[in-house]
């Protein structure tokens, strides 16, 4: 299937690794090129240098970007327009949440947090949108989870933070429809990358049992049996980024093996 990626400019925050160097790979493997933005500048470097090996079409550029620091913002999605020449793709990757119950959150996680997602996708979004705006094809794809819609045990503040995240999805998706601009979200659930590790800890300890038994569990509660990878997400930023998803806006897929429980 031609997917109308090739020659299309993505930004992608949160790219240093996991679900946000991986998105970044598959559309590289498409034919876009990348603004990489992240805190990470070795991890960032290293996944643009593969990138361009593997793609020898398309071209790279590294932007550091703490979230912590809004005022790094403008300067980043400056660099990142000139040296690239526009923005066709958003995909607002960047951020987590503490897991644990209350009592075990300190204070200043959560403003910590918060600041990266949701306002941090908020930001960053509100200085896209110039570039944006001047595409014929543009895309916003923010990644949120799960426990915006069904919060469980550790989620008390993923919960809240990607419940935010799908509304200022939704919001945005009116707000930017009539210029031709989509603005979509992707649930993941339990992921494997270094969180999925933090998780099946927790769960053992909770539970009292062993991390074998742990992840064993956790495997147990989703209906195909495994954890989410990664690519599993990236597959469906690329499909929500192409030519063929014109016409979808303003929904929040979750990618999590069927773990939810409501419709």
């Amino acid at each position: 299937m031609e997917l109308g990626l090739k020659g299309r400019i993505a930004f992608v925050t949160g790219a240093s690794r996991g679900i946000g160097a991986e998105i970044a790979s598959a559309l590289a493997a498409e034919g876009v090129s990348l603004a990489l933005f992240g805190r990470d500048l070795l991890r960032c470097n290293a996944l643009a240098a593969r990138l361009v090996e593997r793609n020898p079409d398309i071209r790279a550029v590294v932007c550091e970007l703490d979230m912590q620091q809004p005022d790094q913002l403008a300067r980043a999605v400056a660099k990142a327009g000139d040296a690239l020449g526009g923005c066709d793709i958003l995909v607002n990757c960047a951020g987590g949440a503490t897991r644990g119950r209350l009592e075990d959150i300190p204070e200043d996680a959560w403003e910590l947090n918060f600041n990266v997602k949701p306002l941090g996708l908020v930001r960053v979004t509100r200085n896209c949108l110039p570039l944006l705006r001047k595409s014929n094809q543009a895309r916003i794809i923010n990644v949120a989870g799960t426990r915006g819609r069904e919060p469980g045990t550790f989620s008390v503040m993923s919960s809240p933070i990607n419940l935010a995240t799908l509304g200022v999805t939704k919001a945005l998706a009116n707000e930017l429809g009539p210029q031709g601009i989509t603005v979509n979200a992707i649930n993941p659930g339990s992921t494997d990358t270094g969180r999925w590790i933090e998780l099946v800890k927790m769960t053992a300890k909770d539970r009292q049992i062993s991390t074998d038994e742990a992840k064993k569990y956790l495997n147990r509660e989703v209906p195909l049996g495994r954890v989410v990878m990664p690519e599993d997400i990236a597959g469906l930023a690329v499909f929500l980024a192409s030519s063929h998803a014109g016409m979808i806006t303003g929904v929040a897929i979750n990618v999590d093996g069927g773990r939810s429980r409501s419709i």
